[in-house]
């Protein structure tokens, strides 16, 4: 798996990205929809050139906080910074633009374009030749296609995608389709990046090869990874760290081994008593197989989960 660089913004020259990952910080973020409280206060770090997972059941607010982050959503109260730049209140193109990266759990895609040409529409906001420029094939433009292209290329190679880029992206299987969708969240070039779901609906196989994506994005490029996921199995098997929400509240955060006993996070995926020595088991051994169930469903905003 070759390791992608980047060329700089508006520049030729290329770049590598490890060492330029930063923190997300998250800090008391509540988000309300009319009298619903969707998110209450939630507040956590994704340390730099690491994978921090949110989890919780389904309606806990994982993806609104999602949201809120990419700038989709505003928040009510509290603030989100990347690095030392504060994101909250800034349009999702300007977060993207200071390299806030999300790869969604919903692909919009054009199935019968190319592969190649999905995954170059991330590379929109790092393109300086417009539409009159670009049709003219003006020398500097068709120069900047060439070197976008070229970065589309190695980064598809990056995600095992590399001899597929010519086919309509209809043609590929479900879980080909999640890694450009990964792909092109890659070509944004983010310093952190947004993971809503990556392995929902895959097979073991198309699971293992997303999780081992996952951990070469966070060592070999450094880039910060914050990963909202069901599964359990993979979760514990990349991420360094884990956030649980719960109606909306951050009830949990720790190291997957913290997390397996802990007793709030027993009560809100089993409904077990909290802190007894048959809920804390069932929870390692299910997240082990990766069968925790997602939990029942809570009274949420749309689009939460």
């Amino acid at each position: 798996m070759p390791i992608p660089t980047r060329p700089g913004r508006g520049a030729g020259a290329a770049r590598t990205v490890r060492g330029e990952a930063a923190a997300l910080d998250v800090e008391a973020v509540t988000v309300r929809f009319g009298a619903l409280t969707a998110l209450s206060e939630v507040s956590l770090r994704a340390e730099p050139g690491t994978v921090h997972a949110v989890i919780g059941p389904n309606g806990a607010g994982k993806s609104t906080l999602f949201n809120v982050i990419s700038g989709v959503y505003s928040a009510s109260a509290g603030s989100v910074r990347l690095g030392g730049t504060t994101l909250t209140g800034l349009r999702p193109h300007r977060i993207t633009a200071l390299g806030v990266g999300r790869a969604f759990q919903n692909m919009a895609a054009s199935p019968n374009e190319s592969v190649e040409e999905n995954i170059m529409l991330g590379r929109h906001l790092l393109t300086r030749s417009g539409f009159v420029s670009a049709g003219l094939k003006l020398p500097w433009a068709v120069r900047e296609e060439r070197l976008h292209r070229a970065r589309v290329v190695e980064i598809a190679e990056f995600v095992g995608l590399g001899h597929v880029l010519h086919l309509p992206l209809g043609t590929l299987s479900y879980g080909d389709r999640k890694r450009v969708e990964v792909a092109r969240a890659l070509t944004t070039e983010p310093r952190v990046l947004l993971l809503d779901e990556p392995v929902a609906g895959m097979n073991a196989e198309e699971t293992r090869r997303m999780s081992e994506i996952v951990l070469a994005v966070r060592e070999s490029l450094g880039i910060t990874v914050l990963l909202v996921e069901h599964d359990m199995s993979m979760i514990m098997s990349v991420a360094d760290r884990i956030s649980v929400l719960d109606f909306g509240r951050l009830i949990a955060d720790g190291t997957p081994a913290q997390i397996q006993n802990d007793p709030a996070v027993i009560a809100a995926y089993l409904g077990t008593t909290a802190g007894t020595d048959t809920g804390a088991a069932s929870v390692r051994t299910t997240a082990s197989s990766g069968h925790i169930s997602a939990g029942p469903a809570h009274t949420t905003a749309p689009s939460q989960q």
